[in-house]
C-alpha cells in the first residue's frame, strides 16, 4: 500500500464505495443506493427504445436529491437502434448506458463492460430480480441490471367462449381439443370463418416464435443450454428408452396439428388474416400476445369483449412457464465515464425507479419485492403472475432464428420433412449461429 499514488488510492476508494452501494442496493436494506457524497459522477447518457416521455419523468423524479449525477435519456427508433449504436460507437460518441433485451445479449457482448460480482453479487441479484433476469449472467460478471419485463399472456374473447358454453378460459393445452369443435365455424366449402386458436402455421401467426418457445420450454427443453458461458442448441429429437418422444418433438407435434385440415383440432390455415387482426376483429377466440399489447387491442376495437389469462400449461408441467422479453441497462465498454455509468445503472434498477417505470408503461415490475405487492387490477394481476414465470433463451440472431423456425414449420406442414428431421436441421443451424459468439 505504501507504493500507491494518490490517484490509485482515490480509484480504489471509489470502487470500494461502489461495492458497498451495490450490496446495499440489492440486499433490500436501501430503497435506492446512496452514492459517495464527495464523488462527482458527472453526466451519463442512456439510450433506449422506451418512450422518452416516460423515462424522462421517471428519471427526474427518481433523481431528486441526487446532486452528484445527471442522467440524460435518449429515445431511439427500435428499427434503427443497432445501426445507430454501431455508428455512434465508431464515431466515439456512443452512450454510457443502453437498454438491452435478452435476445440482443450475444451480438453485443463485445461492446459491454460487465458489472463485477463484487459490486452486485449473484445472491443479491437472484434475491432481487425474477429468474429470467439471470440470462444476464456471464462467468465474468453481469451484462445488465433488469428494468422491464413484458410477458406473453393469453387474450381470450369472452363472447365467443360464453356463446359456446365454455365457462372459463383454458388453463391447460389439452383443453383445446374439447373446445375447438364448439368454437370453430366453417362455411359450406369448409373454409374457417371463426377460429379458436391460431396455432399450426407461422407466417400469419403473431409471435409464433414465442409460442413455440413456450411449448418447448414447458415440455422441459431449454432450447439453448448455457454451461459456464458455452452455449449450444438443444432441440433433441427421437424417442427415449421408455418409448417417450423428446420434449421438443412433443411440443412441435402439438403446435403443428392445428393446421391439419382432416383433424378435429383443425383451427387455422395460412389463408386467414394475421392472428392479432383476426382477434381484434372478433374472429379468433384465443390470441397469444405480449402484455404491452393490451391497451392497443382495446383502442383498435373498443367494443371487443375480451379478457386476459396466464398462458396454458402442459398437463404434467413441473415448472410453470411463459415467454418474456426482459430489458436491462448495460454499460458501454468505450464509455469515458464508466464510474458514472455504474452509479446510474444502480440507481435506475432501484425499487422506486422500476416501480415508476412499471406503472407508467402498465407492465409488471421486474423486481421480486414489487411483484409481492399484488395489484387490485384484474388485468395487472395476470401480468404479475406471468412476469414471475417468464423465461427465454439465448437467441444468437432474432431475425435468422425466426426464419429458421418458420422454415421448420413450413417443412413439416408441407410434408417435406418429418418433425424429427426438421428439428435436427434447426438445431444444427442454430448451433452454427451460436458458434459466432463462443
Amino acid at each position: 500500500m505504501k507504493n500507491l499514488n494518490i490517484f490509485q488510492i482515490v480509484v480504489l476508494g471509489i470502487f470500494a464505495v461502489l461495492i458497498v452501494v451495490g450490496m446495499l442496493a440489492f440486499s433490500g436494506k436501501l430503497p435506492l443506493p446512496e452514492g459517495a457524497k464527495d464523488v462527482n459522477y458527472g453526466s451519463v447518457t442512456v439510450w433506449g427504445t422506451l418512450p422518452s416521455v416516460v423515462m424522462e419523468s421517471v428519471i427526474a423524479e427518481g433523481l431528486k436529491g441526487e446532486k452528484n449525477i445527471t442522467i440524460k435519456y435518449v429515445q431511439k427508433n427500435k428499427a434503427t437502434f443497432a445501426e445507430d449504436f454501431l455508428e455512434a460507437l465508431a464515431a466515439g460518441r456512443g452512450p454510457d448506458l443502453f437498454l438491452i433485451a435478452q435476445d440482443e445479449i450475444l451480438r453485443n457482448l463485445n461492446k459491454i463492460a460487465l458489472i463485477p460480482y463484487a459490486v452486485v453479487t449473484e445472491r443479491d441479484f437472484k434475491n432481487t430480480f425474477i429468474e429470467e433476469g439471470e440470462m444476464f449472467f456471464r462467468p465474468e460478471g453481469i451484462v445488465a441490471l433488469p428494468l422491464t419485463i413484458d410477458p406473453i399472456v393469453m387474450y381470450w374473447n369472452r363472447d365467443i367462449l360464453t356463446n359456446a358454453g365454455i365457462v372459463t378460459a383454458p388453463t391447460k393445452w389439452s383443453e383445446f381439443y374439447e373446445m375447438i369443435p364448439r368454437v370453430v365455424v366453417r362455411d359450406q366449402n369448409g373454409n374457417i370463418s371463426r377460429s379458436f386458436t391460431s396455432l399450426g402455421e407461422y407466417r400469419n401467426v403473431s409471435h409464433a416464435k414465442e409460442i413455440l418457445s413456450i411449448l418447448i420450454m414447458q415440455a422441459g427443453n431449454p432450447i439453448v443450454t448455457n454451461r459456464n458461458g458455452i452455449l449450444s442448441a438443444n432441440l433433441k429429437d427421437g424417442i427415449d428408452s421408455a418409448g417417450v418422444l423428446s420434449p421438443a418433438t412433443q411440443a412441435v407435434n402439438f403446435y403443428t396439428q392445428f393446421s391439419v385440415s382432416d383433424k378435429d383440432s383443425y383451427s387455422w390455415n395460412r389463408s386467414l388474416p394475421y392472428s392479432r387482426a383476426a382477434f381484434e376483429a372478433g374472429d379468433l377466440a384465443i390470441y397469444f400476445g405480449y402484455a404491452s399489447e393490451y391497451q392497443a387491442i382495446k383502442q383498435k376495437n373498443p367494443h371487443l369483449n375480451f379478457d386476459v389469462a396466464v398462458v396454458p400449461q402442459a398437463d404434467k408441467v413441473n415448472v410453470k412457464t411463459t415467454f418474456g422479453r426482459i430489458q436491462g441497462f448495460a454499460m458501454v465498454k468505450t464509455s469515458t465515464n464508466l464510474q458514472g455509468a455504474m452509479r446510474a445503472s444502480l440507481l435506475l434498477s432501484g425499487g422506486g425507479m422500476i416501480e415508476a417505470v412499471a406503472k407508467a408503461s402498465e407492465l409488471p415490475p421486474v423486481r421480486r419485492d414489487l411483484l409481492a405487492n399484488r395489484p387490485a387490477s384484474a388485468v395487472q394481476s395476470i401480468f404479475y403472475d406471468s412476469a414471475l414465470i417468464s423465461r427465454a433463451w439465448h437467441d444468437p440472431s432474432p431475425v435468422e432464428t425466426d426464419e429458421l423456425l418458420g422454415g421448420m414449420i413450413e417443412d413439416i406442414g408441407s410434408g417435406r420433412l418429418k418433425v424429427s428431421q426438421a428439428l435436427s436441421v434447426t438445431q444444427s443451424s442454430i448451433n452454427k449461429l451460436l458458434q459466432q459468439y463462443q
